[in-house]
């Protein structure tokens, strides 16, 4: 079996793929304090879809869109997470497949060929391949340039005579209230299907690349909350963090409230009631996924990811085991 097929067969464990999407979902309404999707419609449930959002958390960012969403998705993820003998059988049975940079190493690069490879496999079997468009995450409210990957995976489907020719791409915004673990809002807006129709894509490749993202740049700056300026726990940040717990708790439309974010309105309180603070079931288990997150990876863009995958897939242990400990003193 060659790795592209060996990619696919990986990342079909359906079973431990499907508990984790409805457990994650759960586990987010456990975790977090308000979370709001919208445009879920927006994805057909018959044709190939090539889903990109922006990327301001790492892997939380496919986790969250993924349980977003009721169709089984495939992710691109950056390969060095995949270099750990722990993670990588995680990664792979959760439909994430690798994508190296250049600073991982010259000689990886010719294993993304492997992975587009896989992906243009996957569309051509209708399904849904997860992309971030701007290749780099950063925990900040900033768009970063688009990469080239995304159209060029976009152009090899349309060009195809397969099912893949009829894919559609689809930008999704997500919009998070802090990079801190719980207790925060978070919002999803899953724009507009983007088809072939609406753009060249028998131009030459360079013309087309920037063509797609120039669009797909432009459609993601409607579907996020976007001040690149914002520094986390700036006075910026405190009246948006502020803003966001205001209309979060009475608007129901991502919209709607992306719009009310950009209006200045000062004075507002901001409430700092974490996870831990307002469940005192999890509060334990909570301080133990926060400890130790930053000692299972040193790079801080990952905390985030790290804390809620910890609570994850630790809290159905933890319930059985408090309970255990409770009929052994009742």
């Amino acid at each position: 079996m060659d790795e592209k097929q060996n990619l696919i067969t990986i990342a079909r464990m359906g079973a431990f793929y499907n508990f984790c999407k409805y457990n994650t979902r759960l586990t987010a309404h456990i975790y977090y304090k308000n979370i709001i999707v919208n445009g879920s419609e927006n994805i057909p449930k018959d044709k190939p879809v090539l889903l990109l959002p922006n990327h301001p958390n790492s892997f939380l960012d496919a986790v969250i869109v993924g349980a977003s969403i009721h169709r089984p998705t495939y992710f691109l993820a950056r390969g060095d997470a995949f270099n750990s003998k722990i993670a990588n059988p995680i990664l792979r049975s959760l439909n994430m497949l690798p994508v190296f940079r250049l600073s991982e190493g010259k000689e990886n690069l010719t294993r993304n060929t492997e992975t587009f490879d896989a992906c243009q496999d996957i569309l051509e079997k209708g399904q849904i391949v997860l992309l971030f468009p701007e290749g780099v995450s950063e925990n900040n409210w900033a768009l970063r340039p688009l990469k080239k990957g995304p159209p060029r995976i976009a152009r090899k489907a349309w060009m195809s005579d397969t099912l893949a020719n009829d894919m559609v791409v689809v930008p999704v915004g997500l919009t998070y209230e802090h990079y801190k673990a719980g207790g925060k809002t978070i919002l999803v807006q899953i724009g507009k299907p983007l088809h072939k129709t609406d753009f060249d894509y028998t131009s030459n490749e360079a013309a087309f690349v920037k063509q797609f993202n120039d669009r797909i740049s432009l459609e993601l700056s409607q579907l996020a909350y976007y001040n690149p300026e914002m520094k986390n726990g700036d006075e910026a940040h405190m009246e948006y963090r502020g803003k966001l717990q205001k209309y979060a708790a009475t608007e129901k439309q991502v919209p709607q409230i992306l719009g009310k974010l950009n209006q200045s309105e000062k004075g507002l309180h901001v409430g700092n009631a974490r996870f831990a603070e307002w469940s005192i079931l999890f509060f334990p288990l909570y301080r133990l996924s926060t400890w130790l997150s930053p000692k299972i990876v040193k790079q801080g863009i990952f905390y985030d990811s790290i804390c809620f995958g910890l609570f994850l897939f630790l809290w159905p242990i933890y319930l059985v085991v408090l309970g255990l400990l409770l009929s052994l003193i009742f």
